[in-house]
């Protein structure tokens, strides 16, 4: 009998040690497990290690949930911190078939503008745009509906992620106020180059101000017109022009400069036919001021204007060279 108590004993003993092998295991495969679905999140979101552990416990390990978890607490923190001003940030430029865009994104500081999180965002965007539906019969610069573009996919989340709900994740790793202000697509609807200068650069294609313009020529040396668009673009950022041509120039605000310096010509006492011309010379100066192609070319002062250097480049090049737009981006302009 005591013998057989012994048994009985050994045997209930290696049961224990087996259901506690088993536990072990089972625990160390959750562990395994859990750090794994970290991984996964953080690899798919960017969020933080913290963030990603509190979003699987609150949606018991599902990580599809946890995601859609994560993107809900982030838009919850956009949120609150909306009314935070953001007047720092970069601009990116991104270049496709035929189209070259630019966009801006805000942040509170420019410490965050120099994350390279955020700068990968805004190249993102950048690209996104690219692809943005827009009308078929689009003009050479289009300036895109924000409130619309961000409810659109990001460029490499392959339809799984919107604009808006990447900016909102940013929000919440970053713990900045992030703000997409403006985005333009350039587009070359006949023979010509798409050019873009970046100014103050973090990182390629990304900086404080940049410039891209669209030339329009049938000329065949490529290699040239890239090189002439690129320089105009240098030019753009330098000059901030308001308009292409005097032409263009807003209405209200031309007559609004044509009463101040009517207004400054009176003081002088000479007849109304002299302060006309007084006024209309002056006004050649505004035009030389705010529009492209009357400026004086920057990159270098002996071309002349742009008007100019565009007519010098047509007779070097065998063909025509337009402008045909162009767009400027610059940090709190």
């Amino acid at each position: 009998r005591r013998d057989r108590l012994t048994q009985m004993a050994m045997l209930l003993l290696r049961q224990n040690v087996m259901s506690l092998a088993v536990r072990a295991m089972s625990t160390q495969q959750k562990r395994a497990s859990k750090t794994d679905l970290i991984k996964e999140m953080r690899a798919r979101t960017s969020a933080p290690m913290k963030k990603c552990v509190d979003a699987l416990k609150a949606t018991d390990g599902d990580i599809e949930a946890a995601i859609d978890w994560l993107r809900k607490a982030g838009i919850a923190s956009a949120h609150t911190k909306s009314s935070r001003g953001a007047h720092e940030g970069v601009i990116a430029a991104a270049e496709g078939k035929n189209a070259l865009a630019l966009v801006e994104i805000n942040s509170e500081t420019d410490f965050v503008a120099r994350n390279s999180v955020f700068q990968a965002l805004t190249t993102a965007i950048a690209r996104s745009s690219l692809h943005f539906s827009r009308p078929e019969a689009s003009a050479i610069v289009d300036e895109l509906d924000v409130a619309a573009f961000t409810q659109s996919p990001l460029h490499g989340s392959n339809g799984a992620t919107s604009i808006a709900n990447a900016i909102a994740v940013a929000v919440s790793q970053l713990g900045e106020n992030i703000v997409l202000r403006r985005a333009a697509v350039l587009m070359l609807p006949a023979q010509g180059v798409l050019s873009s200068y970046v100014h103050n650069t973090y990182t390629p294609g990304v900086g404080r101000s940049a410039a891209a313009v669209v030339l329009l020529s049938e000329a065949e040396d490529i290699d040239a017109l890239r090189e002439l668009g690129q320089q105009l673009a240098m030019h753009v950022v330098a000059a901030a022009p308001l308009a292409l041509s005097k032409q263009d120039v807003d209405t209200a605000r031309v007559q609004q400069e044509r009463d101040i310096l009517a207004a400054q010509a009176e003081v002088s006492g000479k007849p109304a036919h002299v302060i006309e011309k007084m006024v209309e010379g002056r006004l050649r100066k505004f035009y030389e001021e705010v529009a492209l192609l009357e400026q004086q070319y920057v990159v270098d002062e002996s071309a002349g204007n742009v008007k100019k250097v565009l007519k010098t480049a047509s007779k070097a090049l065998g063909a025509e060279v337009a402008l045909g737009g162009f767009v400027r981006f610059q940090i709190g302009s």
